[in-house]
């Protein structure tokens, strides 16, 4: 069974987006028609808050309401949306279109990728090559990352587990709306998460997940006694801890 764009993203987008998103049947097409949205920008309209220390390079389109933080990077083309906080030293690189209502946290760096409105992306997070679903949620130190090792194409998993090419070297993770991904978790290129789909802390995913799931890890700690130790102060002299 082929996954559809329909399965993944319905939460409620302004009626121009909601049309954009229905010309594709799925998100791999979606993606690679990403540059569309930009074809009509051609110049800077900021009609947001840019504050001090802000570089922003190319067509930028950063809507009312917005509000860019010190320090941040924005290389366009790129879409921000109304209402949209792009925390300080974060960095939106080409080709990144962010709906109304996102937070892009401290220091994330987002590329070439789609966020869904109300979409959250917290501090120190890479999203690259991905779709990010409506009302999502990244978690801090969060990577999606986008190129396998051996830089060779990447394959996607349907719903029925037949592995296809994306005909890409750069792809990311596909998250559902809802999604939501804890701290510090890793997905590997060509993850795709369907909506309402919780993620735990710490994991490294790989391959296609159904929606409406809690994926977790069993951690098994060992806690056993231990001498007390001495350590070498910055005077020479020995310390207990």
């Amino acid at each position: 069974m082929k996954l559809r764009v329909s399965d993944l993203f319905s939460g409620p987008l302004e009626p121009d987006l909601a049309a954009w998103l229905k010309r594709f049947d799925s998100p791999i097409e979606l993606l690679n028609a990403l540059p569309d949205l930009f074809a009509k920008l051609n110049e800077q309209r900021i009609l947001g808050e840019v504050r001090e220390f802000v570089s922003i390079t190319g067509p930028v389109h950063i809507g009312e309401g917005s509000v860019i933080h010190p320090g941040a990077i924005i290389e366009g083309p790129v879409i921000i949306g109304d209402n949209v906080s792009v925390r300080s030293h974060a960095q939106i690189r080409k080709m990144t279109f962010i709906g109304s209502d996102c937070v892009i946290g401290h220091g994330a760096d987002i590329k070439a990728s789609l966020c869904l409105n109300s979409a959250k992306i917290q501090d120190g997070t890479f999203v690259g090559e991905s779709i990010v679903g409506y009302s999502a949620r990244i978690g801090s130190g969060a990577i999606l990352a986008n190129r396998k090792f051996n830089q060779s194409g990447i394959r996607v998993q349907d719903a029925d587990g037949t592995l296809v090419s994306s005909g890409r070297e750069f792809l990311g993770s596909i998250l559902g709306d809802y999604v939501r991904i804890g701290a510090n978790c890793v997905l590997s290129p060509g993850t795709i998460i369907g909506p309402h789909t919780w993620v735990g802390s710490g994991l490294v995913l790989l391959g296609t997940y159904p929606a409406d799931v809690f994926i977790t890890a069993k951690q098994e700690l060992e806690v056993r006694p231990k001498e007390r130790v001495f350590l070498r102060s910055g005077k020479g002299e020995y310390e207990t801890l």
